[in-house]
């Protein structure tokens, strides 16, 4: 893989990406802009990435690095910088990507290592969707006719732009610019790197997950919950993001960060989770309750802290938000989640709240990260998946429910092609 680096205060962060890709085993080279290397110490790359850092077109010297004739089989010939560079990569990243390197590249524009060697990517490698920009600029910067006009161009050349993040800047204002969670862009990389791991485009497809756990307040001050984390629903709309799915996220209080350059609203109840979801639900096509609401709620709150030295407690069942979307004349793809080891009761659940498909994941599976889920879905198939990160099962359900609209999709015209058939007759 190559990582080039250019001039914009993001720059630091792709420090974190080299040493997550090199846990994945790939091996990585990192090219940096003179305008980086006035942000970033280029020793701080060589040494996360094992390589030194290449930043001359026409170096004074050739590497004496053990590993720099790993890059091009042309040992008998004086080496080419940006030839051989561009032949040795089965990847290109640029992260961050400046304002004027992305003009420079959609105009042709040669006049440094990386925006020669970039021109020099073979033409399959382009095509394969193995060159990935990562834009991040100021607000203003990125909103300009000129950026969009040149982001349009690379897309149409066949270049993978994935689109900054919003949020807060480094020049205090907020808005869109930032660059990419790190996990995104290890995630795309991931994906460009295997067509197996390829996501489907859902473009256009408005997706709405739920995430987190619920607090039932018993006083002011203690709350009634459990211990979701969020992660599982985190990592779901993150992949659905990469996908290019429209997505919303309604997230109840979380143990992790949640993904920046998603829509997030915010809940804290059962109660304030249901309304967000049934608020959004005619404009959706696929739910995904990933969400662990609490079951319970007291009966009656108190308005001031309890002080009693024993307290007794009568428990309420919590509205089931499921149960009520099921009752809707809604037309989404509805995938719900069992946190249960029991099979039989996965699918009592997707019988009794008319779902399209649910995951049963055994809550004794071991690891934070690790989910061993079963799929169930309305045509009686059920796949018994491996052990697998959060991450990948996103990869896995974004690849599933891209089928399930396919085939909704095939059914719907064929019910239109047979009414308009009744009526002919």
């Amino acid at each position: 893989m190559l990582l080039g680096v250019t001039g914009g205060i993001a720059a630091y962060k792709t420090l974190e990406l080299v040493r997550l890709c090199r846990r994945q085993g790939w091996e990585i080279q990192v090219v940096m802009t003179g305008h980086a290397r006035k942000l970033v110490g280029q020793e701080s790359f060589a040494a996360l990435s094992g390589r030194q850092v290449a930043t001359e077109l026409f170096p004074k010297k050739r590497s004496k690095q053990s590993d720099s004739s790993d890059l091009s089989d042309r040992s008998d010939k004086a080496p080419i910088p940006h030839i051989d560079l561009a032949t040795w990569a089965d990847l290109v990243l640029v992260a961050p990507a400046t304002a004027n390197f992305l003009g420079k590249l959609a105009s042709g524009i040669a006049d440094d290592l990386l925006s020669t060697l970039l021109l020099a990517i073979p033409q399959a490698t382009l095509e394969s969707g193995r060159v990935v920009i990562a834009p991040a600029m100021n607000t203003n910067m990125w909103l300009h006719p000129s950026v969009t006009a040149n982001v349009a161009r690379l897309e149409k050349l066949g270049y993978v732009v994935v689109p900054p993040d919003r949020g807060e800047l480094a020049c205090g204002t907020s808005g869109p610019g930032r660059l990419p969670e790190i996990e995104t862009l290890l995630e795309t990389c991931r994906a460009a790197l295997s067509a197996e791991e390829k996501l489907p485009d859902l473009s256009g497809i408005r997706v709405l997950l739920t995430a987190g756990r619920t607090e039932e307040p018993l006083d002011p001050v203690r709350v009634i919950s459990n211990r979701s984390s969020g992660r599982l629903g985190v990592a779901v709309s993150r992949l659905f993001a990469l996908a290019r799915a429209e997505v919303t996220l309604v997230a109840g209080p979380t143990s992790v960060e949640l993904p920046a350059g998603i829509h997030v609203e915010r809940v804290r109840t059962t109660d304030e989770m249901l309304h967000a979801v049934l608020k959004r639900l005619p404009g959706t096509d696929v739910l995904l309750m990933c969400a662990a609401p609490a079951d319970y709620r007291p009966a009656r709150p108190c308005t001031s802290k309890h002080h009693e030295k024993n307290l007794r407690l009568e428990l309420v069942r919590t509205p089931d938000i499921l149960k009520a979307v099921s009752r809707t004349g809604h037309q989404a793809l509805v995938i719900g989640f069992s946190l249960d080891p029991s099979v039989a009761r996965a699918k009592e659940k997707l019988k009794d709240k008319k779902l399209d498909m649910v995951v049963a994941n055994d809550y004794t599976t071991p690891g934070a990260d690790t989910i061993r889920p079963r799929l169930i879905t309305t045509r009686g198939r059920t796949r018994n998946l491996p052990a697998m990160s959060k991450n990948e099962f996103g990869r896995t359900l974004v690849r599933e429910v891209a089928a399930m609209l396919k085939r909704k999709c095939r059914s719907t015209s064929a019910e239109i092609r047979t009414r308009r058939s009744l009526r002919r007759r």
